[in-house]
């Protein structure tokens, strides 16, 4: 784990950064860079140190070398330096709460293709405690992928075979969760039960844009511009609450994917109310650092209790706030707004993925192109 430390010198106070490598030893101790001015300095100089860094070669025959936690202690320094903050978060999570306790004291060049097997089924078998029920095979298939990807790093890097790979994957049936979202009445229900203009705006932006609740926590009010009578938002960054440092109680990172990257136009409904906001913000003298909130962004846990309060008023099936996305994609879509600016419009990587995410959408397709045809016939 990385920290950023600061400490007093006569020239003010500075930033360093520590961290843990292995030596040409295979013993894992910690490295200190020194002296940085600001937190981003530090964490730049992290990242070059990182982006040079090399791991030791270990000698085949000193088998104390391919520890599981020796390697993988080089392997997270890896994923730090190249995974995005919030999925470095999630691979650590994996490894911590499903590969570690397991694997953890053992040599990987002494394990056999049942060590994989039986870790593998204990992981299918394997309950969520929160639920009571047996994880999802999405999830499973990641911590497959996450434990997978290091071993293939170990086979590439310390010639160790992934014995893994020749384990196959089991398969577990599961009844499709349908999707769910509101329809435009319904979200006009639940916006008119709404009382206070800050909540108000936020699940609107939400709902009319089709952003990401991370995307809309992050803007600033220099990300919204107003043009010809509508207002713009200016999508480059995100929220993200995954830090590894406790102290980071969020961090604002780069967008999800380099097509993320947009500018998104709202309709003319949200042009009175976002003017209305901006009067409000300012007539209190609330900082314009974040669109939402001030000087930080809304905290998780309040912005989903006040949508969870606003839909048992408004009297409508409970969804995700995520959900409001869903229901911006599905309105476009009977609207018949082609898939290609959709796509552009929810800075998806691709068109091919918001086909597969809404195809459900389209059930009445057939009938929509046997009519065309039925009415071309028609006319000749």
């Amino acid at each position: 784990m990385v920290s950023y430390p600061t400490r007093k010198t006569k020239n003010g106070t500075v930033y360093d950064v520590r961290f843990r490598i292995v030596d040409k030893n295979g013993i894992e101790v910690q490295k200190r860079l020194c002296g940085f001015q600001t937190k981003h300095e530090a964490q730049q100089a992290f990242s070059e140190f990182m982006n040079s860094y090399s791991p030791p070669e270990f000698k085949r025959q000193n088998s104390e070398n391919y520890a599981f936690e020796t390697l993988l202690s080089l392997y997270k320094q890896k994923t730090e330096a190249e995974l995005a903050v919030s999925s470095n978060y999630d691979v650590n999570l994996i490894f911590n709460r499903f590969i570690t306790p397991f694997f953890e004291k053992k040599n990987l060049q002494n394990l056999k293709k049942a060590d994989y097997v039986l870790w593998q089924t204990n992981l299918w078998t394997m309950k969520n405690p929160k639920t009571g029920e047996f994880y999802k095979q999405k999830y499973l298939t990641k911590i497959r992928s996450v434990l997978m990807t290091f071993l293939n790093w170990c086979e590439e890097t310390f010639d160790i075979p992934n014995l893994y790979q020749s384990v196959k994957k089991p398969k577990r049936k599961e009844l499709k969760t349908e999707m769910k979202f509101w329809e435009l009445n319904d979200f006009l229900k639940f916006q008119n039960s709404i009382d206070k203009i800050m909540w108000k705006t936020f699940f609107m932006c939400l709902f009319y844009s089709g952003c990401r609740v991370g995307e809309l926590l992050a803007l600033s009010h220099a990300d919204l511009t107003f043009e010809k009578g509508c207002y713009f938002l200016s999508i480059n960054k995100g929220i993200t609450r995954k830090t590894a440092n406790t102290d980071d109680k969020f961090l604002v990172t780069a967008p999800k994917t380099e097509r993320s990257n947009r500018r998104v136009q709202l309709p003319k409904v949200m042009t009175e109310q976002i003017k209305g906001y901006l009067a409000y913000k300012k007539s209190k003298n609330i900082s314009a650092q974040f669109l939402f909130y001030g000087d930080a962004p809304i905290p998780q846990r309040t912005y989903q209790r006040y949508f969870a309060y606003y839909t048992g008023l408004a009297g409508l099936q409970q969804i995700r706030i995520h959900d409001l996305r869903h229901s911006h994609a599905s309105m476009l879509i009977h609207l018949n707004v082609p898939i290609t600016v959709i796509s552009k419009r929810l800075g998806h990587s691709s068109v091919k993925m918001t086909l597969e995410k809404y195809s459900h959408c389209y059930s009445n397709g057939e009938t929509l192109a046997v009519s065309a045809i039925n009415n071309a016939v028609k006319s000749k």
